[in-house]
């Protein structure tokens, strides 16, 4: 099965958060116990912005909508290519004027196709 590619060019500050899986456990005694989760216990979520034209941004929209369940392959700013879905409920548009449109959207690391 092939694996699609997110190709398009993102724009502004993207900003990513590593978030960590892993299981605490306070006692009265002030120690704390931590344990992972599993083998994939960080995983990363990027909040990301394309801006273009309506037509363009109609494509990088229909990609997004249809890789919320199914993932892809995409380059992230520290030049490393991972497998990542889009995060449900993350897609916002916003007209900007003219035929000009922002998207907002956010990644968020995968671990299989």
């Amino acid at each position: 099965m092939a694996v699609d590619k997110f190709q398009w060019k993102t724009m502004g500050n993207p900003k990513v958060s590593d978030l960590s899986n892993i299981n605490e456990i306070s006692f009265g005694d002030g120690y704390t116990q931590l344990s992972s989760t599993g083998i994939n216990s960080t995983t990363e979520e990027w909040q990301l912005t394309y801006m273009g034209q309506q037509s363009e941004v109609k494509q990088v929209r229909a990609f997004l909508n249809s890789h919320i369940i199914k993932s892809f392959k995409w380059t992230n700013p520290y030049g490393e290519e991972k497998l990542y879905r889009v995060v449900n409920k993350s897609i916002e548009s916003e007209f900007m004027g003219g035929n000009v449109v922002s998207l907002s959207f956010k990644f968020i690391q995968a671990y299989a196709p």
